[in-house]
């Protein structure tokens, strides 16, 4: 059984969604729209983001309102320009479609 923030083998794909989804926002997103947005059901939108944060990728803010926001942090921002980037030149249509 994985617990919170100990994701043995976290897939590339969803940590590379999750890398996007945050860098287009460009800003705090709130956890529920990063998980709409994201396509990830609440657990392992918390689980994934719990690894995130251990790793300081992201940090985690509670509103006022008593929402949670979640941010990028340099080296999340890091993260993104070497995951997403590296998955979207490799599995891209553009990529297969020149071999």
């Amino acid at each position: 059984m994985i617990r919170v923030g100990d994701l043995e083998r976290p897939d590339i794909y969803v940590l590379s969604r999750l890398l996007d989804r945050l860098w287009k926002e460009n800003g705090p997103i709130l956890r529920t729209r990063l998980q709409v947005g994201t396509n990830l059901s609440y657990d392992n939108l918390v689980r994934y983001l719990d690894w995130m944060r251990l790793r300081e990728l992201i940090v985690l803010n509670d509103e006022d309102d008593g929402h949670q926001t979640v941010l990028l942090t340099p080296k999340g921002k890091d993260a993104y320009r070497t995951v997403v980037l590296w998955v979207n030149d490799m599995v891209s249509e553009q990529t297969w479609k020149k071999r």
